[in-house]
């Protein structure tokens, strides 16, 4: 039993970091994957990098975005939803 009291605030350490940064990334991950499955032609959107574009092709796993000066593609990923 004693063994038990000893290893206890190591677990409670544990869960408390579980709690506090794996269940939101969870969440932050789930609410990116449905913003791409409902990405839609014509959608302005932000990429990581901050570059802000309007898509004009949606492929496999790269979208066309055009831009104020030409056109980029670049991977799903990497593209946010503009707030």
């Amino acid at each position: 039993m004693n063994e038990f009291l000893t290893l206890l605030p190591l677990i409670s350490v544990f869960i408390i970091f579980y709690a506090i940064l794996y269940i939101p990334q969870r969440r932050r991950n789930k609410k990116h994957k449905q913003f791409i499955s409902e990405l839609n032609i014509g959608d302005n959107v932000v990429t990581d990098s901050g570059i802000y574009g309007r898509v004009t092709t949606i492929k496999d796993n790269k979208v066309t975005l055009v831009l104020k000066k030409g056109e980029l593609e670049i991977s799903k990923q990497y593209i946010q939803p503009l707030s």
